[in-house]
């Protein structure tokens, strides 16, 4: 056996090991702040808006509320601080929202903006429609 100590990489700040050596004790490492299980956010009103950090896009299975079946939906996913000083994470699934999202970094602070429902131009349904505003950089990031 082996005892060289598994390799340990850091991935978007989260610890990645070589599980094909020893892997370190784990009643010694450090968990983050936040858990990665997302609460969904459907906003209701015009005017609600959320700071948070745009962590990635990934499939989400949700139930569709038009058939009552599961679906997969593609979905961005944040982190978010509450009142309390709390990190959680949510995710959305607005084709809009993701749509922009997707050329966007991981990991990018911005503000979010539900402005309501509009009209499609191409058929008789409505789309969310938001407004991003990305944070400027400060001395610390």
């Amino acid at each position: 056996m082996s005892t060289e100590v598994a390799k340990i990489e850091k991935s978007n700040g989260f610890l990645v090991v070589d599980i094909t050596k020893p892997l370190p004790k784990l009643s010694e490492l450090e968990l983050l702040p936040f858990d990665l299980m997302a609460d969904y956010w459907t906003p209701e009103e015009p005017g609600e808006s959320k700071r948070l950090i745009f962590i990635g896009i990934e499939d989400r299975t949700v139930l569709d509320q038009e058939s009552g079946k599961t679906i997969d939906l593609e979905c961005a996913n944040f982190l978010e601080e509450d009142e309390n000083g709390n990190i959680r994470t949510i995710s959305n699934g607005s084709k809009r929202l993701v749509g922009l999202l997707e050329k966007m970094k991981p990991y990018t602070a911005i503000y979010v903006k539900f402005l309501g429902k509009k009209k499609n131009r191409t058929n008789s349904f409505k789309s969310d429609n938001w407004s991003v505003i990305p944070f400027r950089k400060t001395e610390d990031y």
